[in-house]
């Protein structure tokens, strides 16, 4: 999937991420915790900010550090902007960040970088704009993220499928060596979430604009309804069945 069609799977569903996101303003409220453990920050950037949760109660916590949320999807800094007018909202690619070497003590992301084309590039970029013992605090949704979805579908086909899977633990941590990160901090754990049958979690994915199977990957009205009868076989739950997410979190010092 190109880069202009995440960009705009994620700006499509600005309008509505808001209401779909508890699960990942849960992550987030975590990772606030882990960077406010830390010394006060006098300039952070939160990159893949999307409609600015995490990046405004940063700026709550710290009212006198400069704030800047980063998002390439157009859409969610639109929704952004209106939440705080102290906050700089820029559009840009983690890939290649717009600002200048060492201008940050503090990088953070809440379930951003599993979309980097490129991790190792992405992370790279993170540390160069770090300053001396600037810190990266970062989670990524893993490689076993939505594992009985995929396996449901590919037990309905009879086949692998081409999905693209995220990055898994030790990506992560080979991703942070190669983009210069000397030390680092890699934890993984996994969240069961709860929906009424495989296509309400379906329906999930989208409207936060997480769907992620490629074009290739279409699979028919017939084998959706096969898969979701192999889902609710293998994964029932108390209110239907259960989906895991694995969430690996990172701590990284420049």
């Amino acid at each position: 999937m190109s880069d202009h069609k995440i960009q705009s799977r994620f700006s499509n569903s600005a309008r509505r991420y808001d209401r779909f996101s508890g699960l990942h303003r849960g992550i987030a409220d975590q990772l606030f915790d882990s960077v406010n453990k830390g010394p006060a920050p006098s300039a952070l950037l939160d990159v893949g900010c999307g409609t600015g949760y995490l990046t405004v109660k940063l700026k709550e916590k710290y009212p006198s550090c400069r704030v800047i949320g980063l998002d390439f999807a157009q859409g969610m800094l639109e929704v952004a902007g209106t939440k705080h007018q102290e906050i700089s909202w820029v559009l840009g690619d983690g890939h290649d960040l717009p600002f200048a070497d060492s201008g940050f003590d503090t990088v953070i992301s809440n379930l951003a970088y599993q979309w980097a084309g490129d991790l190792s590039r992405a992370f790279s970029e993170a540390r160069r704009v770090l300053a001396h013992r600037g810190v990266l605090a970062c989670t990524l949704f893993g490689y076993n993220t939505c594992q009985e979805l995929f396996q449901s579908l590919e037990e309905a086909k009879k086949s692998r499928l081409p999905f693209k899977r995220l990055p898994d633990v030790a990506q992560v941590r080979e991703a942070l060596a190669v983009g210069g990160f000397k030390s680092s901090d890699v934890g993984c754990a996994q969240v069961k979430v709860e929906f009424k049958d495989m296509r309400e979690l379906i329906v999930w994915l989208k409207m936060i604009g997480a769907n992620n199977l490629s074009r290739g990957a279409y699979l028919g009205p017939a084998t959706i309804a096969k898969a979701a009868a192999i889902y609710q076989e293998k994964f029932a739950c108390r209110q239907g069945v259960r989906a895991t997410f694995e969430v690996i979190q990172v701590y990284a010092g420049k």
